[in-house]
C-alpha cells in the first residue's frame, strides 16, 4: 500500500473512533461492503496502523499522577560510536520501565528529548526520577519535569485518539 485512499483514510477515521467495532458495522457506517472494508482494514494494518489498545481510567487502574520530564542530554555533543552507545541505553531502560509511555527527541525550550511516564503516587514517582537520574546520569545535563494530578476533575481534554479521526 503506496498511498492511502480516500475509504482508507476513513476506515482509520472509524477505527480512532472505535476499533471494537466489526467490519460489518464499519462497512454500514462507511457505505462499503464487509469485505472491502476486511481488506482494507487488512491493508491499513500492514502498513500505517503500528497496534490497538485500550485508553484505561486512570484513576481507576491506580495512576494518580502523569509526568511529562523533558531532559537536556550530552549525547547530542558525543562522538558517533558513543552517541549511539548511550542512545541504546536509554532506549532499553525506558523500555524496561512499563510506565514510560512515549521517549522521543526533539528540540525547544532548550531540551533535547521528553519522555511521558505514568505513576501510582508522588513517592512512586519521585523514586523513578531519582532511579533515571542516577542511571542515567552520565548521559544527563539536566531535567525538569512537569507532573500532573490525572483525577478527572483536573483533566480538561481526555487523551483520546479519536479526536484525530475529525482532523483535517
Amino acid at each position: 500500500m503506496e498511498k492511502m485512499k480516500t475509504i482508507d483514510n476513513r476506515l482509520l477515521g472509524e477505527l480512532l473512533k472505535n476499533s471494537r467495532r466489526s467490519d460489518r458495522e464499519l462497512a454500514k457506517v462507511l457505505g462499503v461492503s464487509q469485505p472491502t472494508v476486511t481488506r482494507r482494514r487488512t491493508a491499513l494494518e500492514k502498513d500505517f496502523i503500528d497496534g490497538y489498545t485500550a485508553i484505561p481510567k486512570w484513576e481507576k487502574v491506580g495512576f494518580e499522577l502523569i509526568a511529562f520530564t523533558f531532559v537536556k542530554t550530552k549525547l547530542k555533543y558525543a562522538k558517533p560510536e558513543v552517541r549511539k552507545a548511550g542512545f541504546k541505553r536509554v532506549e532499553e531502560w525506558m523500555m524496561n520501565h512499563a510506565n514510560v509511555i512515549l521517549t522521543i527527541d526533539g528540540q525547544g525550550m532548550g531540551w533535547d528529548a521528553v519522555f511521558v511516564s505514568f505513576h501510582k503516587n508522588y513517592s512512586a514517582f519521585a523514586e523513578f526520577m531519582r532511579e533515571h537520574d542516577s542511571e542515567l546520569s552520565d548521559n544527563l545535563i539536566e531535567s525538569s519535569s512537569f507532573i500532573a494530578d490525572i483525577n478527572p476533575i483536573t483533566i480538561r481534554k481526555a487523551f483520546h485518539l479519536k479526536y484525530l479521526a475529525d482532523a483535517k
